[in-house]
């Protein structure tokens, strides 16, 4: 290539424009028990690049009765409250049904922009979203000057009722589809709000606060292609079906009842054996809602065994033991995380250091697929029984939700009739 002196650049002709619409609720934005509804026309010629577009909201946090917050009034929200705002996403493509289990959406979203971003994207591009990183006390629920530095810093965009501004790219999985949405294809978005219990933390005595919404608008990357490629396309369509290789992340939970000291979980997955799962711990009151909690404080509650599965046998090697005392011995399954999350031996990292893995970060992973997930193909369904096995060096003292992320491949087709084929296992 260094010799190929004489050779010309390519030229890109097959886009012509690529140009933003807005696309604004159809429903009140004003209640919080009223999903917020959306609808992008896949009408005329123009393609959409789902991972170009975004949606924006400006809001603030206001009392219950509507006032507004008193000065150094201890109140801040979770983090990644784009994403956490809301408890459920349903997107239907031409009216079928292309989000499944997404009643456990905030977790989803927190998961997958943790263990798949990139670091220097989650310190610069996602404060759009207001995600800064926890560190110190995670249980701290003083947003004013507490042990929490992520939640102190939030509450500085948020305080006194201050309007605050949040966008970013949705994380239900159908927007992070690589290559372009063809035209034709009707998009409709429902999102549920999230409780104020579950997305303000704050130590006040009787808190009632909510969310205002002053403003959502869902901003609507559309590519005008050449004319020639869309001649193209229409012809291919006739006999073969648009393909989209997707991945889908199911997000699942149960719970660990108060004073055990050992944890079964039996067939997790019936209908495939997922490619790549990853495994978390929180208290079952943040899960549900408290004000005086933090959803996203993935503990570790003196965990010393864990092992995955797959048909009776352990994968992808014996089960992993740790100490999270003060020998504070657990660099294998800290090692698993980046190897399982595709960033072992590259020059990239995560947003957990070896400190936060013990402290608000202990996520297990477990790679259930021979080769890299950054490889352009699409994994064989296997079935089987998936089996997670737990052990504590002592008995928990409250009721814990264990909370998996669980990757499947999958693929999205289109026909020329513009109906969807969902092919999941």
């Amino acid at each position: 290539m260094e010799l190929s002196i004489f050779a010309e650049p390519s030229n890109q002709v097959a886009v012509e424009k690529v140009y933003f619409t807005e696309a604004r609720p159809i429903s009140s934005i004003d209640s919080e028990d009223t999903p917020i509804e959306i609808v992008v026309s896949g009408s005329g010629a123009e393609y959409i690049d789902l991972r170009r577009s975004r949606l924006y909201v400006k809001a603030k946090i206001v009392k219950s009765d509507g006032t507004a917050l008193a000065d150094s009034e201890n109140v801040g929200i979770i983090n990644l409250p784009l994403q956490s705002m809301f408890s459920q996403m349903d997107v239907y493509l031409n009216n079928k049904l292309v989000s499944f289990n997404t009643n456990n959406y905030p977790w989803k979203a927190y998961m997958k922009t943790i263990l798949y971003s990139g670091r220097d994207e989650l310190l610069s591009q996602k404060q759009s979203e207001l995600l800064f990183k926890e560190v110190g006390n995670l249980s701290d629920p003083k947003s004013v000057s507490g042990g929490n530095s992520g939640l102190v810093t939030r509450y500085a965009y948020t305080k006194k009722s201050y309007a605050f501004e949040l966008e970013g790219n949705l994380m239900e999985d159908i927007f992070n589809l690589e290559k372009y949405l063809i035209n034709g294809v009707d998009i409709y978005i429902k999102l549920f709000r999230s409780p104020a219990s579950f997305i303000f933390i704050s130590d006040e005595t009787s808190p009632a606060y909510k969310l205002e919404l002053l403003d959502v608008v869902y901003k609507v990357a559309k590519v005008r292609v050449d004319p020639g490629v869309m001649l193209q396309h229409s012809k291919q369509i006739e006999t073969t079906p648009v393909r989209y290789p997707l991945t889908r992340n199911e997000v699942k939970m149960n719970t660990i009842p108060t004073g055990s000291t050992e944890f079964y979980w039996d067939n997790m997955f019936p209908q495939a054996i997922p490619d790549r799962l990853v495994v978390g711990m929180v208290k079952q009151k943040s899960v549900n809602g408290d004000y005086t909690t933090n959803p996203f404080n993935f503990e570790h509650f003196k965990i010393t065994d864990i092992s995955l599965s797959i048909n009776g046998e352990s994968v992808p090697g014996r089960p992993l033991q740790m100490d999270f005392g003060d020998k504070r011995n657990y660099i294998s399954a800290y090692v698993r995380l980046f190897e399982s999350c595709g960033k072992w031996n590259k020059d990239t990292g995560l947003y957990i250091s070896r400190d936060d893995f013990g402290n608000g970060y202990t996520f297990f992973a477990f790679n259930n697929t021979p080769c890299v997930f950054e490889e352009d193909y699409i994994n064989l369904v296997r079935r089987g029984n998936t089996r997670l096995e737990m052990k504590f060096d002592t008995s928990t003292t409250e009721a814990v939700n264990v909370i998996v992320l669980a990757t499947f491949s999958t693929l999205l087709e289109i026909n020329k009739s513009r109906d969807i084929n969902y092919v999941q296992p």
